[in-house]
């Protein structure tokens, strides 16, 4: 039996500026970025535009077009990859490091970022995070773009890896979101600033994550090369910015015209048929409104949460395992379809949101219609849900 692909402990010593996040503050994980000379030649512009029409938010990094691709060859055994940087060290700096059953998980910087530090932030760019632009100058984005590596095992990721090991990882995704949140006072805007603005906002709503929040965080990942993604060795990236991206802004305006949150409306009006599995604390649904095959949600039933660090151990087990189980069916069934297992995961958070994630399969291209709002779905939602409960039940 081969060695398994792996990014060994020895080799990295010298790249380890700490093994708890929780021991750097935000200045010095902002000073350990700007220091780091290897991402010099690849940052952003740092100039954020606004789609007039759509609110959406486009940010540059002309660099990030000069990137390894590794996952390119469709196909290709994901257990060995001999061009992955990551097995090779070449590595920007580490800034959390955690074992797990077999090798570790990181956190360590994007090398081609979305988005950077600003040594001197103005104060009407931190007072402004979603203003208007009349004369189309654009306007600054900043903040970080870290990843976390689910494991230093090449081929490990969510779908193959014990629980007990994705639960250290995300429970060290949400200790990494409550630090950036809550301790960034003076570098990034309150986040619930530009809500505030609204005539029509329950204080409730703006109070009840407990503490008090400054900038966005972003949890992404991007499985597959139809997904977006570049490398072959499971991560997740972590943006943080000063910039409230427009589908968590959305997720605010929703509140505020139905006068509940999207998880609450999803929870009392998607159709009991839809429902994969009732984990107790949450729930893992198709969307009765399903914009591609396979598409899923997992909803956190205490609407009151609005970030991952305030759920209870029992909460975060259970999305974890609706995720695990989501994640190990598009792995089964995708391949059914002729597709090679490809898809998308972000995490809704912030003000006003209730705590929810999106799993987007890549069953399907998107064409013209798409682009102009009108969804053409080639699968049926209720045969969906279907074949999710029968893989998920046969795999438990």
């Amino acid at each position: 039996m081969s060695e398994l692909q792996q990014l060994k402990m020895e080799h990295i010593h010298t790249l380890i500026s700490a093994r708890d996040v929780q021991d750097l503050s935000i200045r010095e994980i902002m000073e350990d970025i700007l220091d780091d000379a290897q991402m010099a030649a690849f940052l952003p512009d740092s100039l954020c535009q606004i789609d007039p029409r759509t609110g959406d938010v486009v940010v540059y990094n002309s660099s990030r077009s000069t990137r390894i691709q590794t996952t390119e060859h469709i196909h290709a055994p994901r257990n060995r990859d001999d061009r992955c940087p990551i097995c090779l060290a070449k590595s920007t700096r580490i800034i959390d490091l955690q074992p797990l059953s077999e090798g570790f998980t990181f956190i360590n910087k994007n090398l081609y970022p979305i988005l950077h530090p600003l040594e001197c932030i103005l104060k009407d760019v931190g007072e402004r995070p979603l203003a208007p632009d009349p004369f189309h100058h654009g306007r600054s984005s900043y903040g970080f773009h870290l990843l976390q590596w689910t494991s230093s095992i090449h081929e490990n990721d969510w779908h193959n890896m014990p629980l007990a090991d994705c639960l250290i990882c995300f429970d060290r995704l949400a200790m990494l979101e409550h630090k950036l949140l809550t301790q960034s006072e003076g570098f990034m805007p309150a986040s619930d600033k530009v809500l505030k603005k609204s005539t029509n906002v329950d204080a409730v709503v703006l109070t009840a994550a407990g503490q008090k929040t400054f900038g966005y965080v972003s949890i992404i990942k991007n499985y597959g090369y139809a997904a977006g993604a570049s490398l072959t060795h499971g991560h997740q990236q972590i943006g943080f910015s000063n910039i409230m991206p427009q589908r968590y802004f959305n997720n605010f305006t929703f509140l505020q015209r139905n006068h509940k949150t999207f998880s609450d409306y999803m929870l009392e009006e998607n159709p009991a048929k839809l429902m994969v599995r009732d984990y107790g604390t949450v729930a893992l649904v198709v969307p009765y409104f399903m914009k591609r095959p396979h598409n899923i949600l997992i909803l956190v039933k205490d609407t009151s949460k609005q970030y991952i660090f305030q759920l209870t151990p029992t909460e975060r087990r259970e999305f974890v395992m609706a995720m695990v189980d989501a994640i190990r069916a598009l792995m089964v069934i995708m391949p059914r379809m002729g597709i090679e297992p490809a898809y998308n995961i972000n995490i809704n958070n912030g003000p006003g949101a209730g705590v929810y994630l999106e799993l987007l399969a890549c069953t399907q291209m998107t064409g013209g219609f798409e682009h102009i709002g009108l969804w053409v779905c080639q699968a049926n939602p209720y045969d969906v849900a279907e074949q999710f409960r029968a893989v998920i039940n046969a795999n438990t």
